[in-house]
């Protein structure tokens, strides 16, 4: 099948389903009437045992072709990989540790040779690169990256618009004076889910730094609105909850966010998911794969305004944020509670998923083999396009906060782009040169290609025909600097000739 239809979608949900662990903490107990802004009930990805569904998920597969490289050496033919002995000079020596300091080259760091510095220029292209004849080396630049480097997420509010002063070391801490012990039960949502999250508030003491106030700006003037001061009664239980909710919800939060859009972005998250599903992927795909994926929809909450669902309002009338605030007609989180869900999803989850996801890929990617070709293409387009979302949110806090810059944080954004052109440099060395989604790649050479199976070739020639189909649209948005189009990092997957671009 070219691409997964809605038939295939549920098909694969069932696939994946099990008997989902019943939790207090993300089950609402009485009828709940998704918000406008919710998800509609189309196919549904009942992911509540995610961990392990993707590597119990039975997802037909066949078997992959012969081996065939793309321009790389098959492991097994490789010979064993020299041991370095003692430096002979001290000049080695010295030079080993400067190169340490300022980082090797991508080529040198493939190919495990010595990266040479130049002396008169440390930070250009190494030596060994120019040593090499232009007809033996490929044209991407000599650039110091490490995939390890790439930033993902934001790292908190942004500079003058905090919400507290509370947590500035990132540490998870209760809140200990509280002005009533009554605890309430609320249930929150940014409306990617049908299910909201149930967490337990109390109304606390405010402290120097806690904003009692939301605010937004309209045709110039800032506007604000008082809020009760409630907060999560203990940040542990909201971490479970919010683990819950990721696995439960990544399905549907594709659905909401992409279905709208060009088929070959859902699809290609429906792949990832299959893909992990597979029984003839490796444990450690599978794992990089799912840890990828529950990043993405981490940082999703991360970047959308999170609002009050249900029964409990905390005193706060329905109509409370008026018409001219974006978030009209809905309840607001108190800051200080919008400060703790932030400082749980940022420094607990996405911090330990990031790190472990990019030792993960920068371990396969160094591996350069060539059966992982498919699962390293997934996991770069996926973190390329939470680039573009990132972009998305920032540009859009610009606005609504009155900043007069594009972006309201323009040098993360930078390292955002940065880290685009780390995945992409790393993708297209991998390649070698060769453009699996170029109509020049024969297609009965996909099989052997990446050890591609029939399912996965069909995939590659959809992304090919829609390749083809916006070639000139998404030149047209690069040469633009459209940096927020969903398509600005991606399409660079499948340029030829790669070059890093310009940052903001």
């Amino acid at each position: 099948m070219l691409y997964p239809d809605s038939s295939f979608s549920q098909d694969y949900a069932g696939q994946l389903q099990q008997n989902p662990p019943i939790g207090s903490h993300v089950i609402n107990s009485q009828p709940y009437e998704p918000p406008p802004y919710g998800i509609p009930r189309a196919p549904t990805f009942p992911g509540a045992a995610y961990q392990d569904s993707f590597s119990q998920g039975a997802v037909a597969a066949e078997s992959g072709g012969q081996t065939q490289s793309l321009g790389i050496v098959p492991t097994n033919q490789r010979p064993p990989q020299a041991k370095r002995g003692p430096f002979k000079t001290d000049n080695e020596r010295q030079a080993t540790a400067e190169t340490r300091k300022i980082g090797s080259c991508i080529r040198c760091r493939m190919q495990r040779i010595r990266c040479q510095i130049n002396p008169e220029n440390k930070l250009g292209p190494c030596l060994t690169c120019q040593k090499v004849s232009n007809a033996k080396v490929w044209r991407l630049p000599c650039l110091r990256y490490k995939i390890t480097d790439v930033r993902l997420f934001k790292p908190g509010q942004v500079k003058g618009h905090e919400w507290t002063r509370r947590w500035r070391e990132g540490v998870p801490d209760d809140i200990s004076h509280w002005a009533s012990l009554e605890t309430r039960t609320v249930m929150v949502t940014e409306g990617y889910t049908n299910r909201p999250v149930q967490l337990q508030v109390r109304q606390f003491v405010p402290q120097e730094g806690d904003a009692l106030t939301r605010s937004w700006v309209h045709e110039g003037e800032k506007r604000s609105v008082n809020i009760p001061p409630y907060a999560i009664v203990n940040l542990e239980e909201a971490k479970a909850a919010y683990e819950e909710y990721i696995r439960r919800g990544i399905w549907e939060c594709c659905q909401v966010l992409l279905s709208h859009k060009e088929k070959i972005l859902l699809g290609t998250y429906l792949a990832a998911m299959k893909h992990a599903a597979d029984p003839r992927t490796s444990q450690k795909e599978k794992e990089l794969l799912k840890k990828a994926l529950q990043l993405w929809m981490a940082i999703r909450l991360t970047t959308k305004s999170t609002v009050i669902v249900g029964d409990e309002t905390l005193g706060m009338p329905r109509d409370i944020m008026d018409e001219t605030s974006p978030l009209r007609g809905k309840i607001p989180l108190p800051p200080v509670m919008g400060a703790q869900i932030e400082l749980v999803l940022i420094h607990q989850t996405q911090v330990g998923l990031r790190r472990e996801m990019l030792e993960n890929l920068q371990t396969m990617t160094q591996a350069n083999k060539q059966q992982t070709w498919f699962t390293t293409y997934l996991v770069t387009f996926i973190l390329l396009h939470n680039v573009s979302l990132l972009c998305q949110h920032d540009a859009g806090y610009a606005r609504k906060h009155g900043f007069k810059s594009r972006f309201a944080r323009e040098d993360i954004v930078r390292e955002y782009q940065l880290g685009a052109n780390i995945l992409l440099a790393y993708f297209h060395y991998c390649n070698k040169g060769i453009y699996p989604f170029s109509p020049e790649c024969r297609e009965q050479d996909l099989s052997t290609l990446a050890e591609l199976n029939k399912n996965k070739i069909n995939f590659v020639l959809f992304t090919r025909k829609a390749v083809e189909e916006h070639k000139k649209h998404w030149a047209k948005i690069r040469q633009s600097g459209d940096y927020e189009n969903d398509f600005y990092y991606i399409s660079q997957l499948y340029e030829q000739n790669w070059q890093p671009q310009a940052s903001v």
